[in-house]
Formats: C-alpha cells, structure tokens, sequence
C-alpha cells in the first residue's frame, strides 16, 4: 500500500477518534474513562497497522515519541512553574506533579507519528 494512503488514514482516523470521543462526551464534564479510550484508541490501532503495512520502525517512533513528548511536557511545565511561579497547565489525573499526566503519554505518541508522517509530506 502507499504510504501517503495510509498516513492520511491514520490522520482520519485519529481525528476520528477525537470527535467520537468528543460526541461521546461533550455534555459531560467528568473523566471518563470509556472517552479516554476512544481517544486513544484509533491512534494506537493506526500506529500498529502502520507498523504493520509499512515499517514496523513506525511503532518505535510512536514509543519514543511518547517518552520524549511526555518528559517534554514535564520539564517545561516545572521549568515555567519554578520561573514565573504560575502553572503553565494543571493535570489531576494521574498526574506527575500536576506538571503533566500518565494518561498523556499516548497522544505523544500518535503525535510523533503524525509528524513523521507530515514530515514525509514535505519531503522532509
């Protein structure tokens, strides 16, 4: 399959996940962990499927992705708390320090996948 096809389809199919998680859940104002996973979920299905019809490298860049964008978000959350003495952002959901959160660690993820993929686009 073409690559181009499929990083389009995971695209889709992330922002699918998102808008049905937001359908889902919009009214209320609660965590909920069935919307958790239906945020989720199309991202981790689409990085696997990816993996799986092009390089299975893919899924190591969703891994690290995941690791680096997580401790991103923590060290610069703790670094404008400690300059400016204001939270930056608040979590309080399994949340490492307020400074971000566990449960962040898979949009990392499809977010180094996504950028991978637009990356490819521009012929990077």
């Amino acid at each position: 399959m073409n690559e181009n096809y499929l990083g389009f389809l995971f695209l889709g199919l992330t922002l699918l996940g998102f808008y049905s998680a937001y359908l889902y859940g919009h009214k209320t104002r609660k965590f909920r962990w069935d919307e958790y996973f239906a945020i989720i979920i199309y991202p981790i299905l689409g990085t696997i499927g990816f993996a799986y019809f092009v390089d299975g490298r893919i899924f190591i860049l969703f891994l690290v992705s995941s690791v680096l964008g997580f401790a991103l978000e923590y060290v610069v959350g703790r670094t404008y708390h400690l300059t400016l003495n204001e939270r930056l952002w608040k979590y309080k959901r399994m949340s490492i320090s307020g400074y971000t959160s566990i449960l962040s660690i898979p949009i990392w993820g499809a977010a180094g996948v996504i950028f991978w993929f637009a990356g490819k686009i521009i012929g990077l």
